[in-house]
């Protein structure tokens, strides 16, 4: 299995087994707990990937170190929910 969040991947690695049939098994308190780490890593991957548009978009128009602080500051105000 290949998935974009090695957590989540190491949760159901070591939490699963498989049967005589080739058939894998997890509990599913160990695939909710994968699950909550594959979202988390994916909203990470996707704040940062906000980020580095800002801040590409903010260089087109000014200069310096205003794009990276524009840029902070979205990714402040999108973790103030």
């Amino acid at each position: 299995m290949i998935m974009k969040s090695r957590r989540a991947e190491q949760v159901l690695q070591a939490a699963s087994f498989t049967n005589e049939y080739g058939y894998q098994y997890v509990c599913i308190d160990n695939a909710c707990a994968a699950v909550e780490l594959a979202e988390q890593d994916a909203e990470k991957r996707m704040r940062e990937k906000a980020h580095k548009i800002v801040k590409e978009m903010m260089m087109t128009i000014s200069k310096g170190n205003t794009p990276q602080k524009m840029a902070d500051e979205f990714i402040q105000k999108l973790n103030e929910r």
